[in-house]
C-alpha cells in the first residue's frame, strides 16, 4: 500500500494541474470602447494599444486564449465584469465603489488626464475647483474619479449630467445644456477627432486630476486567484521595457489613418 501513495499523489497533482488549466481556458477580456488610442471599436472588433498590452500580458502569464469582447458603451462592459461575465477589464480607474466587484492587479497599467472641456470661445480660468460649482456639468455614467480629494469633491460638490457615452456628453455641451464636460483624455481625443470638433469645443489648460488605469479581474472570475500574480509580474517588465507608451504610438497612427479612409 505504501507503494501506491506517490503513485496516487502524482495522479492527484496531475488531475489539479488539469483542472487549473481547464478553468483558465479561455480568459475573456473588455474595455472602453471610445477610447482611442488606448481602445475603441472598429469593424466590430474592440482594438487599440490596451486591448494588444492586456492580451500580451495573458499571453506571457500563462493564459493560451484569449477572447476580447466589446461593449457599446463603457457602464455596459462594466457591469458584465461585475457579473462575471468577463474575466478581465483593462483601463479601470480605481474606486472603493469598483473595488467590491473587481480585484486589481497592481502596478496601473496606464495613466490620463481628466479634461475639462468647453465650447469655443467659452474657456474660463480654473484656478480653483470651486469654479466648477458655478457652472453646469456633465460627465460619462459609469465614470469615477477616485476616492481622493477630486474625487469627493465631485461627490460632494457637483450636480453633474451623466449620460450614457461620451458622444452623448459632448451632444449635451454642443447643444448648450450644459456649460463644461468631463472626460478623460482618450474618449475626448477620439470624439475630437471624429467629429471634427477642434473649432467647435477646446480643452481648458488646468486638468483636475489624473488617474491610474489598471488591469482588474472580476470577483466572480474562476481564473483571477490563479493568474494575478502572474500578471503583475509581467505587468512589472513591461512598464521597465517601457511596451504601452510604444503601443499608444503605433494605435495612435493606426486610428488617425482610419480617419482618413474612404467609408
Amino acid at each position: 500500500m505504501k507503494k501506491l501513495w506517490p503513485f496516487l499523489a502524482l495522479l492527484l497533482c496531475l488531475t489539479s494541474g488539469s483542472g487549473m488549466a481547464q478553468v483558465c481556458s479561455t480568459l475573456t477580456m473588455t474595455g472602453p470602447p471610445a477610447a482611442a488610442p488606448s481602445s475603441w471599436i472598429s469593424e466590430g472588433k474592440l482594438i487599440g494599444a490596451a486591448v494588444e498590452f492586456s492580451s500580451n500580458i495573458a499571453r506571457a502569464a500563462g493564459v493560451t486564449n484569449i477572447e476580447v469582447r466589446p461593449y457599446p458603451t463603457w457602464r455596459e462592459a462594466l457591469a458584465a465584469v461585475y457579473r462575471g461575465e468577463v474575466d478581465v477589464v483593462f483601463s479601470a480607474n480605481w474606486s472603493e465603489e469598483r473595488e467590491r466587484y473587481l480585484e486589481y492587479v497592481r502596478p496601473a497599467m496606464s495613466s490620463q488626464f481628466l479634461y475639462v472641456v468647453v465650447r469655443r470661445g467659452d474657456a474660463f480660468p480654473l484656478n480653483k475647483l470651486d469654479e466648477l460649482t458655478k457652472l453646469s456639468g456633465a460627465a460619462g455614467a459609469g465614470e469615477t474619479y477616485g476616492d481622493g480629494f477630486f474625487g469627493q469633491f465631485v461627490q460632494k460638490n457637483l450636480k453633474l449630467i451623466k449620460a450614457p457615452s461620451i458622444d452623448k456628453v459632448i451632444d449635451l455641451l454642443i447643444d448648450k445644456k450644459v456649460d463644461y464636460i468631463l472626460g478623460y483624455e482618450n474618449a475626448v481625443y477620439e470624439q475630437m477627432m471624429i467629429r471634427n470638433l477642434g473649432s467647435t469645443l477646446q480643452i481648458l489648460n488646468t486638468y483636475p486630476t489624473q488617474s491610474e488605469g489598471f488591469l482588474a479581474f472580476s470577483k466572480r472570475s474562476k481564473c483571477g486567484n490563479l493568474v494575478r500574480e502572474k500578471f503583475a509580474d509581467q505587468l512589472s517588465a513591461a512598464h521597465s521595457a517601457r511596451r504601452y507608451p510604444a503601443l499608444l504610438s503605433k494605435y495612435r497612427e493606426v486610428f488617425n489613418e482610419s480617419l482618413t479612409r474612404p467609408k
